[in-house]
C-alpha cells in the first residue's frame, strides 16, 4: 500500500537553524513586553460584548509560540522516514490523552520517525468509566490545522500521514512496541541512546522489518514517560504548544466566559488577560460516578466534603466570591451551589450550564458535544481563572494548574508549587495562582517532572 502524507507546505531545517540565534535573542524582550501589555489587571475596561469573544479566542495561556526551540531539538535526531509510528490506545479525558500524545511525539522525534495522525479511544456516553467504547479521530479535542502548521514549522523532517476511511493500510509490525522510559529523573541511564537501542533492538525480532520500506509500528500509549525537566527549558515550553483545542469547543468556552462578564458587571473580567486579577475562583470538582467507582473520594481530603471545603476557604483566602466550578455531574455542582450559598459569607457558584442559555444556539452546540468535549470548555474557562483550584488524582486538574504555573514563569513569577506537600497535609502543589488539594502517591510522583506544560 502506499500511504499519503498530509501536505503541508515545509521548509529547510536550515532556515529555523539559522534563525534560531536571531529568535532566541528577542525572546525574552517580546516576553517582557507582553507581560507589561497584558498583566494583572485589577481594574478593567471591558471591550464591548460584540469583541469580548474575538478577545479571548486571540489570547492562549502560553504564547507566543517559538518554533525554533522545538526545531532545534528535532534538528539534533538522526531521521528514517520509513519508520512510521502509530499511536495505540490512547484514551481518557483531555488530562490523559493529551500526555499520550505529546510522550508519543516526543518518542517519535527521538526515532526520527514519521508518523499517523493520532487518534485516541473514545468514553462511553451512557458509562462514563467505560473509556474504550470506540475510536474518535484527533479532532474530537484538538485544532488539527494548527497541529498539522506548528509541526510542520518546528519539525518539517517529520512526516504526518492521515489516511483517508477507504484507504489500505499497510499491516504493522506483530505486538504493540513499548518505549523504553525516558525518566532520567528514575535513572541517568534512561537516555535517548538507551531507547534508540531498545527500539532497534525490538526491530530485530521482527522478520519483516526492512529500513528500505515502510513500516508501521504501533506506539503503546505511555504517560508522563519522559523526564521534561531534563530537557531544554524552550523546548519543554513550545513543545506541548502543538496541540492546542478544538477552535469550536474554545469558541464555546469564550462565549461562556463572555455570558460571565454579562451576568456580573462589575467582575474584572478582561478578556485580553491571559490570568485576570481578582475576577473569579475556577475549581474542578471530581466526584462524578467514575471517581467514586476508581475509589477517588474514599481516601482523605478527596471527598465531596474535603474538596468544597477547600475550594471555599481557597477562595476566601483571594477575597473572590464568584466560583466558576466545572463537574461532569449537574447534581453535584447543584450540591456545591447550595453548600457556597449557605456558607458565611455566601459565595455564588455557577457553571457553564447556568451561563449559556437553554434554547440558545450555543447550548444547542454545547449539548451535541460528548461528556469529554464537553469538559474541554470548562478546561478552557478554568485555564483563564483568577485563581484555580484541583483535584491531586485527576490529570485534568494538574494539566490546568502545570499550564499556569508556565505562565507564571513566563511572566517571571518564580514561585516553587511543590513546597506545600511538605506544609500542607491537604494540599500537594500551590504556585500562588493554582492549587492542587489532596495527596496521591502516584500522581505525586509522576507529574512534577513528567507532565508537560
Amino acid at each position: 500500500m502506499h500511504l499519503t502524507p498530509i501536505a503541508i507546505d515545509k521548509q529547510h531545517p536550515a532556515v529555523y537553524a539559522a534563525g534560531l540565534f536571531a529568535v532566541l535573542i528577542p525572546l525574552y524582550y517580546v516576553s517582557w513586553q507582553y507581560h507589561i501589555a497584558h498583566g494583572p489587571l485589577s481594574r478593567v475596561t471591558r471591550p464591548p460584548s460584540n469583541d469580548f469573544v474575538g478577545g479571548w479566542l486571540n489570547v492562549h495561556l502560553v504564547e507566543p509560540f517559538n518554533p525554533s526551540a522545538v526545531g532545534a531539538y528535532c534538528n539534533t535526531t538522526e531521521w528514517r522516514p520509513n519508520l512510521v509510528f502509530n499511536l495505540a490506545n490512547a484514551n481518557g479525558g483531555i488530562g490523559n490523552v493529551r500526555g499520550n500524545i505529546l510522550d508519543f511525539l516526543f518518542f517519535a522525534i527521538e526515532a526520527g520517525a514519521s508518523i499517523m495522525l493520532p487518534g485516541m479511544a473514545s468514553r462511553s456516553q451512557t458509562d462514563i468509566s467505560n473509556v474504550w467504547a470506540s475510536r474518535a479521530p484527533f479532532d474530537l479535542f484538538f485544532d488539527e490545522a494548527w497541529f498539522l502548521n506548528a509541526m510542520s514549522e518546528a519539525c518539517p523532517q517529520m512526516t504526518i500521514y492521515k489516511p483517508n476511511d477507504d484507504q489500505d493500510m499497510v499491516d504493522a509490525l506483530p505486538g504493540n512496541y513499548l518505549p523504553q522510559t525516558r525518566r532520567m529523573d528514575n535513572s541517568l541511564e534512561n537516555t535517548r541512546k538507551a531507547y534508540r537501542n531498545h527500539l532497534d533492538s525490538w526491530l530485530a525480532t521482527k522478520p519483516s522489518y526492512s529500513p528500505d520500506n515502510i513500516t508501521l509500528v504501533n506506539l503503546e500509549r505511555t504517560l508522563w514517560d519522559i523526564d521534561t525537566r531534563s530537557l531544554p527549558p524552550s523546548f519543554r515550553r513550545n513543545f506541548p504548544q502543538v496541540l492546542r483545542t478544538n477552535p469550536s469547543i474554545r469558541r464555546l468556552a469564550a462565549l461562556t466566559a463572555q455570558s460571565l462578564a454579562l451576568q456580573h458587571p462589575t467582575l474584572a473580567l478582561d478578556p485580553r488577560a491571559a490570568i485576570p486579577t481578582a475576577a473569579f475562583y475556577g475549581a474542578h470538582l471530581r466526584t462524578e460516578a467514575d471517581a467514586q467507582q476508581a475509589g477517588w473520594t474514599s481516601a482523605p481530603n478527596t471527598n465531596f466534603s474535603a474538596q468544597t471545603d477547600a475550594y471555599i476557604a481557597h477562595a476566601l483566602a483571594h477575597n473572590l466570591y464568584l466560583m466558576y466550578v466545572a463537574s461532569g455531574n449537574a447534581s453535584e455542582l447543584a450540591r456545591f451551589a447550595e453548600k457556597a450559598a449557605a456558607h458565611n459569607p455566601p459565595l455564588l457558584v455557577t457553571s457553564k450550564l447556568d451561563l449559556l442559555p437553554a434554547n440558545s444556539s450555543a447550548r444547542a452546540d454545547l449539548e451535541a458535544l460528548t461528556w469529554d468535549q464537553q469538559a474541554l470548555v470548562d478546561y478552557e474557562v478554568l485555564q483563564r481563572s483568577s485563581v484555580f483550584g484541583g483535584f491531586v488524582k485527576s490529570s485534568f486538574s494538574f494539566n490546568v494548574a502545570m499550564s499556569r504555573a508556565q505562565r507564571g514563569e513566563d511572566d517571571a513569577r518564580v514561585v516553587e508549587p511543590w513546597r506545600m506537600k511538605h506544609e500542607d497535609d491537604g494540599v500537594c502543589f500551590d504556585d500562588g495562582v493554582s492549587r492542587v488539594v489532596g495527596r496521591d502517591e502516584w500522581h505525586e510522583s509522576r507529574i512534577p517532572r513528567g507532565m508537560w506544560p
